[in-house]
């Protein structure tokens, strides 16, 4: 699904591959590289951030990669770079077609065993090859364990967005977000978390200003006698309430989606591991024709080293 919620969760990944796997590489290794191809279909092809719907499915090809490299790691202080690069190529829709070029800089310490963490990311969006978006995010968090299994993450985001089409300029925008993830450890690989978000958005366009709250609950389990296989779900709901009428309906937008999103990871051999993933979506939104239901159902297969 090319909707912002794609575009988000593709930054996602590769804000959580930039931090999890140090975890399990060599600590005297400061290289980390990954590679992700697949394939995914989608029945419903959204670019939410532009507020279009296509009504149309299509299958796509998809390839990521990262490289980071981690300049100072003491074991208390950290610095560390990556580029990241994510395709998708569909089969009949190509003018859906995404591009992302990230790069990213981390700055982290540990204090009274409280890890913080500064992190700066530029991301180059082009959609049906051609330019479409550019995000600055800057973000603060903090990581730190409360007895021995919760784990508390939270922090600050900025981000600041400019669309490169004409059309589309009213959309730029600034948005500022604070966020707070509680992961329940319960022993033998087996996780759930809960979090919150609350964003504000002020864009050029003031009826595109907005406030927005995002809950989210998931899990993660160990499928017994599978060695490395796991099961993760979750469940999202997102709602944003527009500050300013907007001229279409005369009145104030509102947009609110509920998500749902099951995974199954497994390992193959040596370093490569499989993963196949299934989304449903349910936006509504008072704005005419902007409402939509999506399926999208995806495989991938991952190398790292």
């Amino acid at each position: 699904m090319l909707s912002q919620s794609k575009i988000s969760a593709l930054l996602a990944t590769v804000l959580i591959t930039t931090v999890i796997p140090q975890a399990s590489a060599e600590e005297n290794d400061p290289l980390f590289l990954s590679l992700e191809v697949g394939a995914e279909y989608d029945d419903n092809i959204t670019v939410d951030a532009a507020d279009v719907t296509s009504q149309q499915g299509d299958s796509a090809a998809l390839i990521d990669g990262m490289i980071e490299y981690d300049f100072i790691n003491d074991g208390n202080n950290s610095l560390k770079a990556g580029y990241s690069f994510s395709q998708s190529l569909h089969f009949d829709l190509s003018e859906f077609d995404l591009q992302i070029h990230g790069a990213s800089l981390t700055a982290s310490t540990n204090v009274n065993d409280v890890d913080l963490a500064l992190t700066y990311r530029y991301n180059n969006i082009r959609l049906g090859n051609e330019a479409f978006l550019e995000m600055h995010t800057v973000q603060p968090t903090f990581t730190t364990l409360v007895g021995n299994d919760i784990l508390v993450v939270g922090g600050y985001e900025y981000l600041k967005q400019n669309f490169k089409q004409p059309l589309l300029f009213t959309r730029n925008a600034n948005r500022h977000s604070g966020n707070l993830k509680l992961y329940f450890l319960l022993g033998n690989g087996r996780t759930i978390n809960a979090g919150y978000k609350y964003s504000n958005q002020d864009a050029v366009a003031a009826e595109l200003d907005y406030t927005g709250h995002t809950f989210d609950v998931g899990f993660k389990i160990p499928i017994a006698g599978l060695e490395g296989t796991k099961f993760r779900g979750r469940y999202r709901y997102q709602k944003k309430n527009y500050s300013n009428i907007d001229p279409i309906i005369g009145a104030n937008r509102f947009d609110k989606s509920n998500a749902l999103r099951a995974s199954l990871a497994f390992p193959l051999f040596q370093d490569f591991t499989a993963k196949l993933q299934y989304e449903y979506t349910d936006f509504k939104s008072n704005l005419p024709g902007l409402s939509y239901k999506n399926n999208l159902i995806s495989f991938n297969l991952g190398w790292e080293l």
